[in-house]
């Protein structure tokens, strides 16, 4: 397929009925799902058909709204597929991240396709049986990485393929995002390393900055829906919060094809601010931001602007994934298979880190923010800009509570055990 098709182009004009959905949670990023399925349904190109919602008491408000719309109600997930098989499309997956693995392997092998939320798995021997899974169903998973269902990131994307920057030399990406207490307290996995036995590994590469990390990726690699397959990676990861996982980070990942991906990331930022990342290759370079226009310069001294549509990704998603199965796309916009090397880099920079070290509250400035603590890491702006500029991790610009590592190789990598500091 080329690229003048597009990842949106109509595979045949066929009619369908509306794709059912059945969305597992409706808490949290649950209602993200929901939302997505009731704007398919004002299309006439998906409906809600059911839903799983384990304490009715807690939901009361939806689970009557879902009754008046003759929407199932089942409060036990396995009673859910024991009952749809066959009636059901797709089965949404806005789980935590330690059940991700169990739930979409369960689904796929119960016959249902699915849309799990990002990260796919927390560990790269999950990845693999999710993948073995998929193929034996003959069924389809699709990630929420929504950022491949942006029109910048396709775009983008596009154009990398065709060769308009040349090779690609260096991606770098930063986001500097503010999270309190709050949202360690929303959950009891949040800002876990393990929990219940399973690996939760939340933070920044594999949680809220997990997309740009996968766009860093994406952005890497010149073929279309694959993104780049890292060689070694060398990572810092350390910790404001007082949580078990990590919420500042950077980390350089040396991929196939000669590119090298440096990421910086924090959620102790005084300020929330869109991501960004820069693409540099041998015939231009391209800017992009979030929720933003994407910049390229070519080296004959052309310019371009690609204009942010503003559609929502999160809902592209699950068009995406409704108009694939009804046969009316070529491919899904994030298969799982495509996000294995994601997780990869993920394992990766753990290995490389070796631990999660938390900043001395001396660079830190705690304080009381409404009803809740935000924790800021001093002049941490300051380090991802000049981070970002020089290419260099923190311990190489000589931040004093920065800790150098060593490269870790993934070549042939296929199980993840660390464990965490202190075990």
């Amino acid at each position: 397929m080329s690229w003048t098709q597009g990842l949106t182009t109509p595979r045949r004009e066929v009619e369908f009925s509306a794709v059912s959905f059945c969305v597992v949670g409706v808490g949290g990023w649950g209602r993200t799902h929901v939302r997505a399925v009731e704007t398919l349904e004002k299309e006439g190109l998906g409906r809600l058909s059911a839903v799983v919602i384990r304490n009715r008491e807690k939901y009361r408000e939806a689970v009557a709204r879902f009754e008046s719309r003759n929407v199932r109600i089942y409060g036990d997930y396995e009673a859910m597929l024991e009952a749809e098989k066959g009636r059901i499309d797709i089965v949404t997956l806005p789980t935590p991240i330690h059940l991700h693995k169990e739930m979409a392997v369960k689904t796929l092998r119960r016959g249902f396709n699915v849309i799990i939320e990002k990260p796919p798995a927390a560990t790269i021997q999950d990845m693999d049986e999710m993948i073995e899974a998929e193929k034996v169903s003959g069924k389809f998973c699709s990630v929420g990485f929504q950022s491949q269902s942006k029109n910048t990131v396709q775009a983008l994307k596009r154009r990398i393929c065709e060769g308009k920057l040349g090779e690609i030399r260096e991606v770098a990406v930063k986001g500097k995002w503010k999270r309190l207490d709050s949202y360690y307290e929303r959950s009891p996995w949040a800002g876990k390393f393990l929990f219940q036995g399973r690996y939760v590994l939340d933070g920044t590469i594999n949680n809220p900055l997990a997309h740009q990390l996968m766009n860093g990726l994406y952005f890497a690699s010149r073929e279309e829906g694959k993104i780049a397959t890292p060689l070694q990676v060398k990572a810092e990861l350390y910790s404001g919060h007082e949580i078990e996982g990590e919420d500042t980070s950077c980390l350089v990942a040396e991929v196939e094809g000669e590119a090298r991906i440096h990421f910086y990331a924090t959620l102790c930022a005084p300020s929330k601010e869109d991501p960004s990342i820069e693409v540099v290759g041998t015939e231009g370079k391209a800017d992009w931001t979030l929720h933003g226009d994407t910049h390229l310069e070519y080296s004959d001294g052309k310019k371009e602007v690609i204009r942010d549509d503003g559609l929502d990704e999160q809902v592209e998603v699950f068009r995406n994934a409704a108009r694939y199965l009804r046969r009316e796309e070529l491919r899904l916009n994030c298969p799982l298979a495509m996000t294995r090397s994601f997780v990869l880099t993920v394992n990766g920079a753990f290995e490389s880190a070796g631990r999660i070290r938390s900043i001395p509250k001396r660079f830190l400035t705690v304080e009381k923010e409404g009803d809740s603590i935000s924790t800021t890491i001093k002049g941490i702006v300051e380090t991802i800009d000049q981070a970002f500029q020089q290419r260099k991790l923190y311990s190489e610009l000589g931040v004093e509570w920065a800790h150098p590592t060593k490269h870790f190789s993934v070549v042939n990598y296929s199980s993840f055990s660390l464990k965490p500091y202190g075990c």
